[in-house]
């Protein structure tokens, strides 16, 4: 029997199915797709006036080039109306990020559907009550009650908010767009005023990257097209081809290949040098991002290994040597950049007092990295093409910067490194994230700081509810439990204040209503302070949740209408609602429109009108359009110029609407839109500060970094003696493929699970036959702050000393073994650096040996 049932065919859309036009729910890229609906029993013919796809399906698709349609392209709903629906999601063919191509995580959309045939039953379809040591199925008018009578009985006690702790996704993507993102901002920051609130994958509301954006660089500046455009692309800790699969092999590769150098010639300046691309890869990883592109150019890629913690200094060390060699323009920097901060950047970053030879050596010694290596990627970075034409380098980095120690200044070296080459704002250049999933932010002020320079840090979270504070915890759409640093502290903390206030709620019987257990649980919270509320809001019963008092189930990617943009171009499109969310689930912006108007009840009822109105923002949002619309009116006015494009947000949309991008489907319109103050008209931002940056004067602010202080205590307690022999390998961590995030519904679909079914650990070789290790055994991985069991992977992707944990795996996150350290500057974690030992388990796991691959990884040739 098959480990997953097999079909010998597929059911071909009838040319009256209902067509949508979708973008993946997955990561960053924001691939194009067409969703066909229709119902169970009908079906189209092969002849192409027969069927949807209008293609003669009698004969094979060409490969490549022809239209996808595989067994995980097509799932059975069931709607409302009780019906069962054939949904098929199927590459866009005219969409300019993918043309047709797609990832294993795009190309399994359908699987993800609600369906009564496969893991996806396990979805949350209606509010659920801890009662005791089980979850018990509520009305919605009663988990809302209890919300608001909880948050309103905790601010009326204590005059604030700060009691409230809220985990919440602050992005797009996977069902949370535009849309709700508004609703969540206008309940917590408007109607509320939540100070101890973190975003999804960090323990404080911050940005990744401040380091750029007080520079004047939002850190989504570039197009697609630079992919293909530019002479250098520099992945500095991004694993495209892992990460961001179908921006990497359909434009990314073919740069490297060559197969773009026509459009260069169109896009360059007339004489200007057109040639295949260049790729360096800087990770302490060999990743197959390199090994990939290293296939089919070899003399066109590097990879540069620096020690963990250290790419600040390393790029310091290329912009040294780069102004050594005199690759910049001087002309250029006096009339964009600040010339009087470059003084402070020349001397604390390029330590201009310091003899060249001199500054190399200690760069090659923190680094790792060689003098020649430096000096190489200096070269493919900024050396002037023949006719002293300007390189046009694209930088795109990602998780091993932003996770990186001391945050701020990884990212601002690198954003420096850039603008110090002219590489932002022309053809085939820019300087930002790659992202990890789609985006759609807009939100009322945050009455959050900013970094350590715009009166911040902001609290850490975790430490804030780990210490015992706070009484009310509200995670949504993210599973801390797994994706929190030091999470194996964190949920043995949460875990001991939840089950205080479970234990003493049945003390005594439990209560026998919505408003007794709302009074007993409140006033438990203000006998024991350290008892805490937790209510997880998502799609699933996640590792979280299992610890929650109330569980309130929230639609998900297709279940309703969602605007997001991608990263690599700002593409803002529609993502059309396609099918109904199972049972009572609700999109997360009318959870919070409702929470707030149930508060806004029990406020009127006591004659607190002007308290009232604060929670009534969503009184007549109606659609998701109107949410989206409401949001609009948080951006500025967008009737700029293009030389002005500068002054605007990101991710400003004002003017555009739902009517727009159903006309422009899968083509979109790129953020910042403008209104053409010639025209009237909107139109988008291709590419980024090309007439001037994002300051008050339009100047580019220069930054002095750090000098190297060595490693943080939480990781330099590992190097100390007899720890450092205790604890010899340094850990890095990342993604896989196969799953995504936490993998949420991946761990539900046996096409993922089965090739991914346990975490694993990465060994070089040589430390594989020093300690008898082989691929598909087992090792406990330790350390002061906790362990994990994980499969073997032998691979010379890590070097000899340093392991791999992959992130996030639903049976052993990594994350466990992550220290509590903070950048000071930003509150961001350094997820990607400490320090581990090994044991091996003893016997195996048959099952897993018999169905997963243990060929090396990033092993391509």
């Amino acid at each position: 029997m098959a480990l997953i049932p097999r079909r010998d065919r597929l059911p071909i859309p009838p040319k009256n199915a209902k067509v949508y036009n979708q973008v993946c729910q997955y990561c960053t890229v924001g691939c194009g797709y067409k969703v066909y609906v229709w119902p169970v029993g009908e079906e189209g013919g092969v002849k192409p006036e027969q069927n949807a796809f209008g293609l003669d399906l009698s004969t094979p698709q060409p490969p490549l080039a022809g239209q996808s349609y595989t067994e995980t392209m097509h799932a059975v709903t069931v709607g409302r109306d009780g019906r069962q629906y054939n949904v098929v999601i199927v590459p866009a063919k005219d969409s300019p990020i993918n043309r047709g191509n797609y990832s294993i995580r795009g190309g399994t959309n359908a699987l993800t559907v609600w369906s009564l045939d496969r893991g996806t039953q396990d979805r949350l379809t209606y509010p659920l009550l801890r009662v005791g040591d089980q979850f018990q199925a509520i009305t919605w008018q009663d988990a809302l009650t209890l919300m608001g009578l909880l948050i309103k009985g905790i601010r009326d006690r204590d005059g604030n908010d700060d009691n409230i702790a809220v985990k919440c996704f602050d992005h797009g993507g996977s069902g949370q767009g535009f849309e709700d993102n508004y609703a969540a901002g206008k309940l917590f920051f408007a109607a509320l005023s939540v100070k101890h609130i973190a975003i999804h994958n960090r323990p404080a509301y911050n940005s990744e990257v401040w380091g750029s954006r007080e520079r004047g660089v939002h850190e989504l500046n570039y197009t697609y097209e630079d992919a293909r455009l530019a002479d250098t692309i520099v992945l500095w800790g991004a694993n495209s081809y892992e990460t961001a699969t179908v921006f990497y092999v359909e434009h990314m590769l073919p740069n490297i290949q060559g197969a773009t150098v026509a459009e260069k010639q169109q896009a360059f300046d007339p004489g200007e040098p057109a040639e295949p691309g260049y790729l360096i890869v800087i990770d302490p990883r060999k990743t197959s991002s390199y090994t990939v592109a290293a296939q089919v150019a070899p003399d066109r890629v590097m990879l540069l290994r620096p020690n963990l913690g250290t790419d600040y200094i390393l790029a310091n060390a290329i912009a040294r040597a780069v102004w050594e060699k005199g690759y910049y323009d001087m002309a250029y920097l006096q009339a964009r950049t600040d010339m009087t901060l470059f003084e402070e950047y020349k001397a604390k970053s390029l330590k201009l007092s310091v003899p060249y030879d001199e500054f190399m050596a200690q760069a090659e010694r923190i680094t790792g990295v060689s003098r020649a290596e430096i000096e190489k990627a200096a070269d493919w970075i900024a050396k002037p093409k023949a006719g002293r034409f300007k390189r046009r380098t694209l930088t795109i980095y990602e998780k091993g910067i932003i996770w990186n120690m001391k945050n701020y200044d990884q990212v601002a070296a690198i954003v420096q490194l850039a603008v110090l080459t002219h590489n932002i704002g022309r053809p085939g250049t820019g300087c930002g994230r790659q992202g990890g999933h789609q985006e759609g932010y807009v939100r009322p002020p945050a009455p959050t700081p900013g970094s350590i320079y715009r009166g911040g840090p902001p609290v850490n979270v975790d430490k804030f509810l780990i210490e015992g504070k706070g009484k009310f915890y509200w995670v949504i759409a993210n599973d801390p439990y797994l994706s929190t640093p030091n999470n194996q502290v964190f949920r043995k903390r949460i875990h001991e204040r939840t089950e205080k206030l479970t234990k003493a709620l049945g003390a005594g019987g439990e209560p026998g209503t919505i408003q007794e257990r709302a009074q007993k649980i409140l006033d438990i919270l203000y006998q024991d302070p350290d008892a805490l509320f937790l209510v997880v809001q998502d799609i699933y019963m996640t590792e979280t949740a299992r610890d929650a008092h109330l569980i309130l189930p929230a639609a998900g990617w297709g279940e309703a209408n969602e605007t997001s943009i991608n990263c690599n171009s700002r593409l803002l499109r529609l993502y059309e609602k396609f099918m109904d969310p199972p049972g009572e689930a609700k999109p997360d912006w009318e959870i919070f429109k409702w929470v707030g108007l149930r508060i806004a009840e029990l406020y009127r009822a006591e004659g607190k009108f002007e308290e009232a109105k604060k929670f009534e923002f969503g009184k007549n949002w109606k659609t998701d359009e109107d949410v989206f619309l409401a949001g609009a009116e948080e951006f500025r006015d967008n009737t700029v110029s293009e030389e002005d494009e500068a002054v605007l947000e990101a991710e400003n949309y004002k003017g555009v609407t739902y009517k727009l991008l159903k006309e422009l489907g899968q083509k979109g319109i790129q953020t910042p839109v403008r209104r053409d103050p010639k025209t009237g008209k909107l139109v988008g931002t291709v590419r980024r500060y090309t007439y001037r940056f994002g300051t008050e004067d339009g100047k580019f602010k220069w930054y002095g970094t750090d000098d190297w202080e060595g490693y943080p205590a939480e990781v330099a307690k590992y190097l100390e003696p007899g720890m450092a022999e205790k604890y010899p390998f340094w850990v890095t961590t990342g993604r896989a493929q196969t799953i995504w995030q936490t993998a949420y519904h991946d761990r539900h679909l046996p096409e993922k699970a089965l090739a991914l079914p346990l975490p694993y650990v990465e060994v070089n070789p040589e430390d594989a036959k020093r300690l008898g290790l082989k691929s598909g055994d087992l090792v406990e991985v330790y350390n002061e702050e906790g362990n994990g069991t994980f499969l073997v992977y032998v691979t010379d992707a890590v070097k000899p000393g340093t392991l791999f944990l992959v992130m996030y795996h639903w049976r052993g996150t990594s994350n466990s073994l992550v220290t509590g350290y903070t950048d000071p500057k930003t509150t961001i974690p350094w997820y990607k650096g400490t320090r581990a030992n090994l044991r091996k388990v003893a016997g195996a796991i048959p099952s897993v040996q018999q169905t997963a691959s243990f060929l090396q990884q990033n092993k391509f040739d």
